[in-house]
This record gives structure tokens, C-alpha cells and sequence, in this order.
């Protein structure tokens, strides 16, 4: 969504039941867990696997020419291989002040769309988290645990 907040294409991959609320967010193509890479060959700038589901061929075969492939989840043998020549890179992030405040401001102009599909407190974080564990994402969007 951040992406898309700051102009940019983004292409995603859903259940069949989500693709119309996916593209509704802005998401386009949207494709299915077991699409065929081939089918995006060379069309993207930056290939993120949020979930780490994508093998390093798929990834590369989406990537344009000078492309790159993002990586959110460390391992010693992704390291080494952000180390050689190509595309690959690992990123281990922490929050930066100024990119937060940016970050809110987009969601205050309206332009982040994060749907929320329920809110619990606190107190009643580890039922509503049981419960995503044993059923999955909630329908039409996330779950927010709210301190107060």
C-alpha cells in the first residue's frame, strides 16, 4: 500500500475470494498462489516476497533488466548470496523518525489504505490471535490489537 501511496504499480498474489478486494486496494495484475512467473517476465523494477513463498528463479525471471529482488527474510545463505554480483538483496530494517511521520502523513491525506476487518484490546489479544492462527486472515482485512 505504501508503494501504491507513492505512485507506484503494484502486482500482487491472493486467494480467488481476495482478488477483487485486491484490486480494489489498487493491485494490478492480481494472480494466484501457483502462478506461472513466465507469465510477468521482465516487468517489474523490484520483486518483494513479503511472505517467502517465491524461489530466487521466479523472482529473477520477473525482474527487468538492472531489477532487483528484495528480501525481508534473513537467512545465512540469503546473506551470502546479497553478497555476490546481481540483484539479490536482504534488508533488515528498523524505524526511522522522519520515514514514520511520512508514513502518517500519507495515512492522514487518505492515500494509505489499510483495511481493518476487526479491532480488539489488549486483553483480548491472545483469543483474536488464537483465532486468526486457526482461521486465517480476518475477511476484509486485518487485525489491529489496540493497547487501550
Amino acid at each position: 500500500m505504501i508503494a501504491l501511496a507513492r505512485g507506484a504499480t503494484v502486482a500482487g498474489s491472493c486467494r480467488a475470494t481476495s482478488a477483487e478486494e485486491a484490486r480494489a486496494l489498487g493491485i494490478d495484475p492480481v494472480v494466484g498462489f501457483d502462478f506461472d512467473p513466465a507469465s510477468l517476465r521482465g516487468r517489474y523494477d523490484i520483486v518483494l516476497d513479503a511472505a517467502n513463498a517465491l524461489s530466487v528463479t521466479a523472482m529473477r525471471t520477473m525482474l527487468k533488466p538492472g531489477g532487483r529482488v528484495v528480501d525481508i527474510h534473513p537467512a545465512p545463505a540469503k546473506f551470502v548470496r546479497s553478497m555476490l554480483p546481481g540483484p539479490y538483496n536482504v534488508v533488515i530494517a528498523r524505524p526511522v523518525r522522519q520515514d514514520m511521520e511520512e508514513l502518517a502523513a500519507i495515512a492522514a491525506d487518505g492515500k494509505l489504505r489499510l483495511p481493518i476487518a476487526r479491532t480488539v484490546p489488549l486483553e483480548q489479544a491472545i483469543p483474536a490471535l488464537t483465532e486468526l492462527e486457526q482461521h486465517g486472515t480476518p475477511k476484509g482485512g486485518k487485525l489491529v490489537v489496540s493497547p487501550l
